[in-house]
C-alpha cells in the first residue's frame, strides 16, 4: 500500500507539473484577461441589433472556472 501511495503521490506531482506547462494562460493577470475579454468582445463595425454579445461572454464563461470569474467580474461586459 505504501508503495502504490508513493506511485500516485509521484503521479500527482507530475500532472502539475504538466498543468504548468500546457497552460500559461493561467498565469495572466485578472485584469488583463479582461481587457482582453472586452476586447474580444466588442463588435468590430460598431454596435448593432446583430451583435450577440451575451453569446460571446457565455461562451468566455465555460472555457474554464478562472475565465467564468474573470468575465464575470467584468462589469463593461454586462
Amino acid at each position: 500500500i505504501f508503495e502504490l501511495t508513493c506511485q500516485k503521490d509521484a503521479k500527482l506531482v507530475e500532472i502539475a507539473s504538466f498543468r504548468n506547462i500546457l497552460s500559461p494562460i493561467r498565469r495572466i493577470p485578472l485584469e488583463l484577461l479582461s481587457e482582453i475579454f472586452q476586447l474580444s468582445c466588442a463588435p468590430k463595425d460598431g454596435w448593432d441589433s446583430n451583435h450577440d454579445i451575451v453569446n460571446r461572454i457565455s461562451v468566455l464563461c465555460r472555457v474554464c472556472i478562472a475565465w467564468r470569474r474573470a468575465a464575470l467580474s467584468t462589469p463593461q461586459l454586462w
